[in-house]
């Protein structure tokens, strides 16, 4: 197969990107390993954050509001880029059918998230991400952008140290296959499952694009800061999305206390409701108080998400909560136009790291930064693509991939890898949470080591070849354990608490030393790298490199 653009990802990001390459003349693909409706961004139910009436708000508020909420490391031209671009996103949206809802002057209705100034937030009830997805799965359909289900994204192939592809797992048939292009897209979402139990994402949320761009030789950044909402439900995961909290909900103690703002950025108010959970409480979501038409208008997932997955009526009951793993700011490192160190490939959305959230992410500028540098990444990757030839596919490395797989399938299983993928997600969860310290953190490196040195006896039970699961949730633990530990060597070095990344054994910002972006790359096969630019060093590399030599 031949395409001038592949994309790895169907959320916003990669959406746009297809959408705004194939409009600049190029054949694209978008490679999804599963049904192209069940991303991430499907699923981010509170909306996207735009600038529309500038009498109500102003585009300086949403730049000011963006920074501040970032607690440092942002990128401030990216951060206005995306902030200017923001309403031409609207409207290209409501161009290809997503019907934001209206006020009764027939404006677009916006509502307040947290750390911001105005209200900001368009919305399409609570189901904002699906409305979107779906529309623009329908754009692609009818441009002609191919869209690959169920193809699971390998590596990059080279040719004279060019790109000249990539190497696929097709799941139908269990046959490695190598598609040929001339430029390829990272946006294959986040990492926040490999909190396995402790998550809102779907259990495939592994960091697969992370990982592959790591292999590759592409620089990861800012792995440390992984955002926890702050409500979802305790027994659970299941999401209660931030417009319960925008639309007046309030978060209350066993004893029907209100112990904290409901709006304090989700950092904060996930510590919050973490602390107030150490001293002993319950800590609940409490809707009763707000109007049933309200609810049934403008909440109405969050209606049946509760009642679905906990048997509780929101207008009657409270909702017991507790804080999980929701969203990676970290991601591969990219310029400000979306391009990486490797000619070709660029990235976006949650897989990468631009800049715009920085230590912290608001509620609602998710959705607007996939959908602004996934459209910038589409552009970039296009103009590359034009006018360049196809290079060869070198088939050692398809065949390397090959016997990989054949290795897993033929293999005698000697390990259960549902509870190793569970015990991975509990130990990071309790060790690199919310909270942590050196002690947790060497103890989470030390156990995704053990697990790595485990990971060779995982093999498939079922051997038949035709949408074999058990191959796919191997190949995706190989690469959460990858992720995971540059999450954690990156969590090690950051001797500060800025932002998600909150350190027991160091609560305070420290400017003079981490004042810049983590990078981690690989020195070779077993053994990572971890370094800040401009940023003075510390001498935390001299204390995980015994742990390292056991890879």
């Amino acid at each position: 197969m031949l395409y001038d653009v592949v994309i790895v990802g169907s959320g916003i990001a990669g959406l746009f990107a297809a959408l705004e390459a194939n409009k600049n003349g190029q054949k694209v693909a978008i490679l999804t390993k599963s049904n192209p409706f069940r991303s991430s961004s499907a699923v981010a139910s509170g909306g996207i954050n735009a600038v529309i009436y500038t009498g109500e708000d102003s585009i300086q508020q949403h730049i000011q509001d963006t920074i501040k909420g970032a607690d440092g490391l942002v990128h401030y031209k990216n951060v206005e880029q995306m902030c200017y671009g923001a309403a031409e996103i609207i409207e290209e949206l409501e161009s290809i059918g997503v019907h934001f809802d209206k006020t009764d002057e027939g404006k677009i209705a916006q509502r307040p998230f947290g750390g911001t100034k105005k209200k900001r937030t368009c919305h399409v009830a609570d189901t904002t991400g699906s409305a979107i997805i779906q529309k623009l799965l329908i754009a692609c359909r009818d441009a002609g952008v191919h869209i690959l289900a169920n193809h699971f994204f390998l590596n990059i192939t080279y040719y004279k140290n060019q790109i000249s592809g990539v190497t696929v797992l097709r799941r139908r048939d269990t046959m490695v296959i190598a598609i040929a292009c001339k430029a390829v897209i990272f946006a294959g979402g986040g990492y926040a499952g490999i909190y396995r139990g402790h998550t809102t994402n779907a259990a495939d949320s592994s960091g697969d694009s992370i990982a592959a761009a790591l292999r590759a030789g592409l620089e990861l950044s800012n792995m440390e800061f992984v955002q926890f909402h702050p409500t979802t439900l305790a027994k659970s995961g299941s999401l209660i999305s931030e417009a319960a909290r925008g639309e007046g909900g309030y978060i209350i103690d066993e004893n029907g206390t209100r112990f904290t703002d409901e709006l304090l950025t989700r950092d904060r108010l996930s510590r919050e409701v973490v602390k107030h959970m150490r001293k002993g409480h319950q800590v609940f979501l409490d809707l009763r108080h707000l109007d049933p038409d309200l609810i049934a208008k403008k909440l109405p997932s969050v209606k049946k998400i509760a009642y679905q997955a906990g048997g509780l009526d929101i207008q009657k009951e409270i909702i017991e909560i507790a804080p999980s793993a929701h969203y990676t700011i970290g991601g591969i490192a990219t310029r400000y136009d979306t391009s990486t160190d490797i000619h070709g490939v660029f990235a976006c959305g949650e897989c990468a790291t631009s800049g715009v959230h920085g230590a912290n992410r608001l509620g609602g500028n998710s959705l607007l930064e996939g959908a602004y540098f996934g459209k910038l990444a589409g552009f970039e990757a296009a103009k590359f693509a034009t006018n360049k030839e196809y290079l060869m596919i070198d088939y050692a490395q398809v065949s390397k991939e090959m016997d990989q797989v054949e290795r897993i399938m033929s293999g005698e299983n000697r390990y259960n890898i549902n509870t190793m993928r569970k015990n991975l997600g509990h130990t990071l969860f309790y060790k690199a949470g919310v909270f942590k310290s050196e002690e947790e953190l060497l103890d989470a490196l030390d156990y995704i080591h053990y697990l790595m040195s485990k990971s060779y006896g995982l093999c498939t039970i079922n051997k038949e070849r035709e949408n074999n699961v058990e191959l796919v949730a191997i190949l995706e633990f190989d690469n959460a354990l990858l992720v995971a530990e540059a999450m954690v060597l990156s969590a090690l070095k950051r001797q500060e608490s800025r932002g998600v990344h909150f350190r027991s054994d160091h609560p305070f910002r420290d400017d003079k030393n981490f004042d810049g972006a983590s990078y981690v790359s690989m020195m070779h096969k077993n053994l990572m790298k971890v370094n800040f630019k401009n940023a003075a060093p510390n001498h935390l590399w001299h204390k995980v490199t015994k742990l390292l030599s056991v890879n």
